[in-house]
């Protein structure tokens, strides 16, 4: 059956029919996805975790009263994400990529295709930001959020803060032979236990950081050594298990699974930057992340009114008598947010 572009419910519909693509620190970090929130605002909520003894009583006693672990909650409107196509005359009158060269399609039928593409591109684009503010909670926990205007200017709409603190400069870069990187690797897994009460078993690691751990003289010296013998700490043997993604291997004495991460995407001002940085580390528990998400609040049809849409991706089509254009949007509202804060830690190998 064919889609009525102008009807949203229907483009809902198709959207979350659709296999969303794969994307690593989200699949990894932030997979939960709660019920659509049926309002604009949602409440977004943290904790830090401590792990406390049970009191001793004496005989008698009725019992000790003990602290509860701190609970952040806060009411936050999440930032909408808007990415939109534009259809015009001139467009839908050549024939599309890929098309023969003596295709029979009609303009019509040309446009149909070309807003099928486009909805599912403009959803890869706000998945995409999803992964950028992954990438930016993970490494410095927190998110800057930065919006357009209609005449192009950006500013700065806010800044979410998770009070993230598990961050290690290592005293000798790991560019350094000498560097103590197992032991640097040790220390942070150590504190994501402490205070999470769970093992870390992933560890993400950006792209010169494997060249280090290969010309570090522990870790070479260790590997030197018989297998049987040498404490069964490292196992490198890489492996690419996805486009941009390669599995490094598994320090065992830490049961870490180690993994390069080299996607990059494309900034506002048109440069191709990386989402995990060159000399970055993220060691972290995985599958605790959510995203949260509120309802959107559009025009209808009949432009007399407002619609509210609860959904997680909600399409929108527009059209201009004026200039003789039609537009499709996707609009959504989308904060990322940790289960526990002490669910991961960074190491800035060099700086």
């Amino acid at each position: 059956m064919a889609i009525d572009y102008r009807d949203t419910i229907q483009l809902i519909e198709a959207v979350e029919r659709s296999t969303p693509p794969a994307s690593f620190l989200l699949d990894t970090f932030f997979p939960r996805v709660p019920a659509v929130a049926p309002t604009a605002k949602i409440e977004v909520q943290y904790r830090k975790s401590a792990r406390r003894l049970a009191p001793f009583i004496v005989r008698g006693a009725k019992g000790v009263d003990m602290k509860r672990n701190q609970v952040e909650s806060t009411t936050y409107k999440p930032p909408m994400m808007g990415p939109r196509r534009v259809l015009d005359p001139d467009i839908i009158a050549e024939r599309g990529f890929g098309e023969g060269i003596y295709s029979t399609k009609t303009p019509a039928e040309r446009a149909a295709d070309m807003q099928a593409a486009d909805l599912v591109e403009l959803q890869n684009d706000i998945i995409n930001r999803k992964n950028k503010m992954a990438a930016e909670i993970l490494t410095t926990g927190k998110c800057n959020i930065i919006g357009y205007a209609d005449d192009g200017e950006k500013e700065l709409i806010d800044s979410v803060d998770y009070g993230f603190d598990q961050i290690l400069h290592p005293a000798t870069k790991w560019d350094q032979a000498n560097a103590t990187i197992f032991s640097d690797i040790k220390g942070m897994s150590e504190q994501i236990q402490q205070g999470a009460g769970q093992i870390p078993t992933t560890m993400v690691i950006g792209k010169n950081v494997f060249d280090y751990m290969l010309n570090n003289d522990e870790i070479m010296k260790w590997m030197a050594v018989p297998s049987r013998d040498n404490l069964g700490m490292f196992s490198f043997a890489p492996r690419i298990t996805s486009p941009q993604v390669t599995r490094v291997g598994l320090i065992q004495a830490l049961n870490l699974e180690v993994y390069t991460y080299g996607e990059t995407y494309m900034d506002d001002d048109g440069q191709y930057k990386p989402f995990i940085g060159d000399n970055d580390v993220v060691i972290g528990i995985t599958g605790r992340g959510r995203q949260l998400h509120g309802a959107v609040t559009l025009v209808n049809e009949a432009g007399n009114g407002y619609d509210t849409f609860v959904a997680p991706y909600v399409p929108y089509y527009i059209g201009d008598k004026g200039d003789q254009t039609v537009a499709l949007a996707m609009y959504s509202r989308c904060i990322l947010a940790p289960e526990c804060v002490n669910d991961w830690a960074v190491i800035k190998a060099k700086e």
